[in-house]
């Protein structure tokens, strides 16, 4: 695999790529705490800025250098880290000049999703420790090959940034719907809908189907690995519709699905109803996010951790009930589990974190097509490309 070559626009989604930037060899900034867990942090726009200061947040985490190439996205992590820790870390505009550090153990990558898995790769070969935001790669060749390098680097812990896996409303809800809690599982039935759109991200990396897989493969990728998560696996199939071009005044060059619906299907007949959309009213009748799991016994709400039953005499209970910083959850995951002398399992491993980008393609092939789609049917363009 050739060297990173990232220039400012490339790297964060800025248009085409560019030629490589020279490095240097990041020398060690003092004296590093015994039991810390030196992180790099490549990619501090949104995301990247949120993780940022939640790893600051974490007893034993040192943060020598972030990673952007726009300037001002740079400025506000050597704040962010100057301002939590009384020393203003480096920053560089190449991943190289993170991964290639002898003071870093760790790296969390937050960057547009068509670039996961190329800078995933290269932290893995340089031995380190992995933090990469979902989806873990937009298509089934990327997952592959990188759960093939993790495979070749057994010394290194990767977490996907899956962080409802770490939500201790999911974790139980989920158990309870394994275990059988709410009967013979009928269908699930949930919502994405926001008014803010058009959605575009730094300089439209967002509103790039190229650079974001889409909406199915960047957003509601989360969605899809719960459901997987219930059922241990993906859907067998999906048909869905979508439209387009609702923004094509404001954003004539976003190529991203603006409103689409989903119906999958698993093996043994349940069903998942789903609508994702950047084109509602500015009114909490048709904003928000739910997600509602039914069955033959009851039901289970995520987004309130209701858990109701069929059966009127059965008393009604709350999963989890209040807010929970799961991204909070998910990064000291990975801080511990880095620290470990034998790692405990991730949250989301690999395979799991494939199956969600597996899912999104199918519905993302099902929504463009406005057909049935079978899983096969995926899986076999990939073996064929």
């Amino acid at each position: 695999m050739p060297p990173i070559a990232l220039n400012r626009r490339r790297f964060l989604g800025y248009s085409a790529a560019g030629a490589g930037l020279a490095l240097t060899q990041g020398a060690p900034h003092g004296a590093t705490p015994t039991g810390s867990l030196r992180v790099g942090v490549v990619g501090v726009g949104n995301r990247g800025t949120t993780l940022l200061r939640t790893l600051l947040e974490v007893p034993g985490v040192v943060v020598p250098v972030v990673c952007d190439p726009e300037p001002r996205h740079r400025a506000r992590g050597e704040g962010i880290v100057e301002k939590a820790t009384g020393r203003r870390p480096e920053s560089v505009l190449d991943p190289r000049g993170v991964v290639e550090r002898a003071d870093v153990d760790a790296v969390v990558v937050a960057v547009p999703c068509d670039l996961h898995e190329r800078i995933a790769v290269e932290v893995l070969k340089a031995g380190k420790h992995l933090y990469a935001e979902k989806p873990m790669a937009i298509t089934v060749e990327g997952c592959d090959r990188l759960i093939a390098e993790a495979a070749d680097a057994p010394g290194s812990v990767v977490h996907v940034g899956f962080q409802r896996r770490s939500n201790p409303r999911f974790r139980e809800g989920v158990g309870l719907i394994r275990s059988g809690a709410l009967g013979p599982l009928i269908e699930a039935r949930g919502s994405w809908t926001s008014s803010n759109g058009p959605l575009l991200g730094h300089d439209g990396w967002l509103g790039s189907r190229k650079r974001s897989g889409d909406f199915m493969v960047e957003q509601a990728v989360h969605v899809w690995d719960v459901l997987n998560w219930i059922h241990g696996g993906p859907p067998s199939k999906a048909v869905g519709w979508g439209r387009k071009g609702l923004f094509a005044k404001e954003a004539p060059g976003r190529d991203v699905t603006d409103h689409y619906g989903v119906e999958l299907t698993w093996s043994d007949d349940f069903r998942a109803s789903f609508v994702q959309s950047y084109v509602a009213p500015a009114d909490e009748n048709f904003t928000g996010s739910h997600l509602r799991i039914l069955g033959v016994d009851g039901g289970l709400d995520f987004g309130s951790g209701a858990l109701t039953f069929r059966d009127r005499e059965r008393p009604r209970r709350a999963i989890e009930p209040g807010p929970r910083n799961d991204t909070r959850l998910a990064v000291e995951a990975f801080v511990a589990a880095s620290l470990a002398d034998a790692p405990p399992a991730p949250p989301v491993t690999l395979q799991e974190a494939r199956d969600a980008t597996l899912a999104g393609l199918l519905v993302r092939k099902a929504v463009d097509e406005g057909r049935l789609v079978t899983l096969d049917e995926i899986l076999d363009s990939s073996s064929a490309g």
